[in-house]
């Protein structure tokens, strides 16, 4: 059967790349497809391959590539719904080549099995480890694309872009021939409108951070007045650091120090550390989601508690930081940091999603583990009431 596939600049960048080939371009510029398209002709012309398509979650996995997937079997009138599995997400081919779109909401899909060719979408979504544990289990390629609306000191550019065997393509709308001429002068009008966001979305380049969710102050030192909260602590090991957190309040101004930030910390040397900054019995909220670590550290001492997380919590910590104004002491440098590069999700249109990325989050979480214990009025006053008889 003869296929006559129409294809982009794009499908030849990725044709022509090393082992990692970096789609970096601004909205609409074909790189998803283009990338879809490449794995299509791989699977047909491979036999008994094995390709994974990866995003952060499966909602917008299925409202993007596998649409778009469907879209383009379909439009070559190979699509055969005996061969998609809609239970395990998997198209299979006659061949023997297997086509599986996953997400990464749990370790162990993260670390799967291995695979022939991989296909990450909106990298910028996914942590440096899930990266990781994917790209080690690929033998031959892997496809990476995003739109650059982040800070250049994310491991996309510092890691990714700086290895040996990577290639980076730049795309922008107008490498996308099938382009509608409504959407061309669209983002042709961001020029005028909003520059920043032309230089990302419309030419694909690194610009400053949009979407950033926090801005913050800088100060010398913490005002004598200010009335102290608690501790936070976020923990880490191997690839992200513990944090520990320390915040005052004064009216709407929270104040917020930098005490721990370090990869490597056992038990034993978040205790030590503990102990040389005198926390004393002061109050420590952590992940609950390490209950031996937040046990271990209260049976050596300290008034550790699991902060209590429900049903978006990450965006209710989110809206009570943002009740105040943060100020964070200059010396914080690696909260300074995150706080520039904590920033909202961005779809494949360029629009903002109300979740942020899970990236340079560590002392952010440990503030917002304070804010949702110590600042939520409606935790504060559960159980409290006022009763008038009359």
């Amino acid at each position: 059967m003869e296929l006559q596939i129409d294809t982009s600049k794009t499908y030849k960048d990725i044709d022509g790349s090393r082992r990692i080939c970096i789609l970096q371009g601004g909205t609409r510029s074909g790189k998803s497809f283009s990338a879809l398209q490449w794995i299509l002709v791989r699977a047909l012309s491979e036999p008994n391959q094995v390709i994974s398509i990866v995003r952060k979650s499966f909602p917008s996995m299925r409202v993007s590539n596998m649409r778009d997937w469907v879209g383009i079997l379909k439009g070559l009138d190979i699509w055969d719904e005996d061969r998609w599995s809609a239970t395990e997400h998997i198209y299979t081919f006659d061949n023997g080549s297997m086509v599986e779109f996953m997400s990464i909401d749990s370790s162990e899909k993260r670390k799967g099995s291995a695979r022939d060719y991989l296909f990450v979408d909106e990298i910028n979504e996914l942590s440096r480890e899930d990266w990781f544990q994917l790209f080690i289990r690929t033998r031959k390629k892997s496809i990476i694309a995003y739109n650059p609306s982040f800070g250049t000191n994310n491991y996309i550019f510092t890691e990714i872009q700086t290895h040996p065997e990577a290639d980076l393509y730049i795309s922008t709308f107008i490498d996308n021939p099938y382009l509608e001429k409504q959407l061309v002068e669209e983002i042709e009008r961001l020029k005028e409108i909003n520059p920043e966001y032309y230089k990302i979305y419309g030419l694909g380049l690194p610009g400053n951070n949009v979407g950033t969710i926090f801005s913050i102050n800088l100060i010398d030192n913490v005002p004598e007045n200010a009335e102290f909260v608690a501790f936070g602590l976020d923990y880490g090991f191997t690839v992200d650091p513990t944090s520990l957190v320390a915040i005052w309040k004064r009216d709407k101004d929270l104040y917020i120090e930098e005490l721990i930030y370090e990869k490597g910390m056992v038990t034993s040397d978040i205790a030590e550390r503990l102990r040389d900054l005198e926390v004393g019995r002061e109050e420590i909220w952590a992940d609950s989601a390490e209950p031996r670590l937040n046990e271990e550290l209260y049976r050596l001492g300290f008034n550790v508690k699991g902060v209590r997380k429900g049903k978006d919590s990450i965006k209710l910590g989110i809206d009570l930081m943002m009740q105040y104004r943060l100020t964070v002491t200059k010396q914080s440098t690696n909260i300074v940091k995150e706080f520039g590069e904590y920033v909202w999700m961005v779809d494949k249109n360029g629009n903002f999603e109300n979740k942020p990325v899970d990236y340079s989050n560590h002392a952010i979480d440990a503030i917002r583990y304070v804010c949702m214990e110590r600042l939520n009025a409606k935790k504060i006053n559960a159980g409290q009431y006022s009763i008038s008889i009359r």
